[in-house]
């Protein structure tokens, strides 16, 4: 049974029940606190999984609850003093009535247990699959390319309001190795709308390169498939990931990748992708200029990608979860 308040439901490869349920409030609140554990105790629920964070303060069976990261309580994301003082108090009830834990990293998991030390001796880390889509073909790369104006070679990475993403050194990066090797080479940053598309913007036109950077909203994934499989390489360097899916989406498609060495990303790029501390910016110019100089590197790491890829699937993620769900009805 999945229950959902959205009223489109959701779309499953294989059969689901799903039953909508509603009240007002936000998930933090009234929605989770009474009607989910409402609906648990009259549809006999007998195993509770709340897979994003927190759970309701009582549950009529036993609760699985899934931690992705915590990373409101580690870096300043955004997040109003008064938000992050209810996650603070919402998780910490969360962690101590929970029948068992799952973790995305054994990184999230020592975090989680650092700060929260009930969660001691009932946590197992069940690392998310990536979806093995097919490759794109040279001609949709060249298609998507040329709708967006893309006409010369160019590095991926990401933008938005999180300062976590680490966008103002990538673009520090980027002008420092237009200085130093070409001109006649593009970022292309995707995911940049809102109050983040004004700010990027203006560092943009401050480093003066604004013709060596593509700002893009949201685009579909086919489009960021393309992208990534024609890119020099994904460039990654987050300061906080509490998993990190985009490095493997980007290896999937085999995109040389570069990212950061904190947290979780080194337990997830293994030995397949650049490792740099994202603090610094040089790091970040010469981990582009090995991958825009060498195609022996790109392909090593494209190949490093893909072998690395195969040991996340989410046939293996769903038969952990079962065990756990096994575990937690002892």
């Amino acid at each position: 049974m999945l229950y959902t308040n959205r009223m489109d439901g959701a779309s499953f490869p294989v059969p689901a029940r799903t039953r909508h349920i509603d009240i007002r409030g936000d998930r933090l609140n009234a929605w989770e606190r009474f009607r989910l554990p409402l609906a648990a105790f009259t549809d006999r629920i007998h195993l509770l999984h709340c897979p994003s964070q927190t759970s309701p303060s009582l549950a009529p069976c036993p609760v699985v609850l899934t931690i992705h990261d915590l990373i409101p309580l580690r870096m300043n994301d955004g997040w109003a003093p008064a938000e992050i003082d209810r996650f603070r108090r919402i998780l910490v009830h969360s962690v101590k009535k929970a029948r068992r834990i799952i973790a995305v990293s054994e990184f999230t998991r020592q975090d989680l247990i650092e700060m929260f030390p009930a969660a001691k001796g009932k946590v197992d880390v069940i690392r998310w699959g990536v979806e093995q889509s097919p490759i794109p073909s040279r001609g949709e790369i060249e298609a998507a390319c040329n709708l967006l104006g893309i006409d010369r070679p160019y590095f991926v990475a990401f933008g938005g309001e999180s300062p976590r993403k680490n966008v103002s050194r990538i673009l520090e990066a980027t002008a420092i190795f237009c200085r130093e090797v070409s001109t006649d080479v593009l970022l292309v940053l995707m995911g940049v709308q809102g109050a983040a598309r004004i700010r990027i913007n203006s560092s943009i036109k401050h480093l003066d390169i604004i013709k060596q950077v593509v700002t893009l909203g949201y685009i579909t994934d086919q489009t960021v498939r393309c992208l990534l499989r024609g890119a020099e390489a994904m460039v990654y360097p987050s300061l906080y990931e509490g998993f990190g899916l985009p490095i493997l989406e980007a290896m999937a498609v085999g995109a040389p990748v570069i990212t950061s060495s904190l947290t979780s990303l080194p337990e997830v790029a293994g030995d397949a992708a650049i490792l740099l501390d994202p603090t610094v910016t040089g790091m970040i110019v010469e981990a582009m200029k090995a991958c825009y100089l060498c195609d022996r590197a790109k392909s090593d790491l494209r190949e490093r990608g893909w072998r690395r890829v195969q040991d996340f699937t989410w046939d293996r993620a769903a038969a952990e979860t079962l065990a756990v769900y096994k575990s937690a009805l002892g």
